[in-house]
């Protein structure tokens, strides 16, 4: 009986698969970080961060950045590999940059070979930058970071804080060729004290840039796709006839604010699209105080219902103007109305759909003195 089973023991084993995907990381060199970058002639720049382990005496981890320019992102990494001793690796990438005027163009035909390498790093957090790419990643360091972690780590907090949406090459995959949905990607900027800061996002119609929300913005937008899972901060002005004065300010925590759509079509065949809902707050800083004072809390609830509203109409103005459907108004349609979407030129049609913002603001908490 033991001859028999130590046989068909053997026997299995020759029908086992090997390690075929098997990489050994002492053949490779890892890329922390990647960038592309419009170059002359239609041609792509391709930058690469690549971190160098320490050994012997050197205490710390350092970075080697490298840039060519080619035909395709493919020819560029096959031009960086023999630019490097042993092999490249990108399942370590920790972030994708794209330069702006890249961006424009379109992402998709750069993005085009992580999607078809199972080797690839798809939970990589993507952002463009203001300018491009490669001048972040030649900054090498900021402070004790190294650039590739330092752009991840803003990037999380940036999301953790409710400012920019969480976005990487995977989340973005299903939406870079589907009609009627759109998206965004956090826009970051080098500063001129060569720091890296996120301001705001990239609004995106397709595979292409064509346009931008400021951090505010941005925010807002997290609210209305009710995304913001803990708190997020704004700053309204409640009283502009005070002008520039501090006084005209209030700002506020968002206490996971919830908002219900409503999307309808009228009987002359327009789209009518509402968001309402109460926000419930928090005040962080209203230089005018008197909130203790209960007509007047009422008062500045009205107020900031009203400066809400309107800073959220002003915002859904300018995702249309860049025909972005980030909050897939398209996508609705298509779902619950197809016939009526099947008659419909999205390119053109979008941007007459007519949103109305109603949203009450009500203050909860005025702090722990007042």
């Amino acid at each position: 009986m033991k001859r028999i089973m130590l046989l068909l023991v053997s026997v299995s084993l020759l029908f086992l698969p090997g390690c075929w995907d098997r990489s050994s990381l002492r053949d490779a060199r890892l890329i922390y970080g990647m960038g592309f970058d419009q170059a002359p002639h239609g041609k792509v720049k391709t930058t690469i961060v690549i971190r160098n382990m320490p050994s012997g005496d050197i205490k710390a981890p350092s970075n080697e950045v490298h840039s060519v320019i080619g035909n395709t992102a493919r020819q560029t990494r096959d031009l960086l590999d023999s630019n490097v001793s042993e092999k490249l690796e990108t399942y370590k990438v920790r972030a994708l940059l794209f330069g702006k005027e890249i961006a424009k163009k379109g992402i998709f035909p750069h993005l085009d070979v992580f999607y078809r390498d199972p080797r690839a790093s798809l939970n990589s957090r993507i952002a463009v930058v203001d300018g491009e790419a490669s001048q972040v990643f030649y900054l090498r360091r900021v402070g004790d970071t190294l650039i590739a972690e330092h752009v991840d780590e803003v990037l999380e907090s940036e999301e953790d804080a409710g400012v920019l949406p969480k976005t990487n090459v995977q989340s973005i995959c299903s939406l870079l060729l589907e009609p009627g949905q759109d998206f965004l990607i956090p826009l970051l900027r080098k500063t001129e004290s060569d720091e890296v800061a996120a301001v705001g996002t990239a609004l995106f119609h397709g595979q292409k840039w064509t346009g931008e929300f400021n951090r505010k913005e941005s925010v807002l937008y997290l609210m209305l796709i009710n995304e913001i899972t803990k708190k997020a901060q704004l700053t309204l002005k409640i009283h502009p006839q005070h002008g520039e004065n501090p006084t005209s300010y209030i700002t506020i925590d968002m206490l996971k604010p919830r908002l219900k759509r409503e999307v309808k079509i009228s009987s002359s065949g327009g789209v009518d699209v509402t968001y309402s809902g109460t926000v419930y707050a928090k005040v962080v800083e209203f230089p005018e105080d008197r909130l203790a004072d209960s007509g007047r809390l009422e008062q500045i609830n009205r107020e900031l219902s009203r400066a809400l509203t309107l800073e959220v109409k002003h915002m859904l103005d300018k995702m249309q103007r860049a025909n972005c459907d980030a909050l897939s108004i398209g996508r609705h349609l298509a779902a619950f109305h197809p016939e009526f979407w099947k008659k419909q030129d999205w390119e053109k049609d979008y941007a007459k759909v007519r949103f109305h913002p109603q949203i009450k603001v009500k203050i909860l908490e005025t702090g722990i003195i007042f």
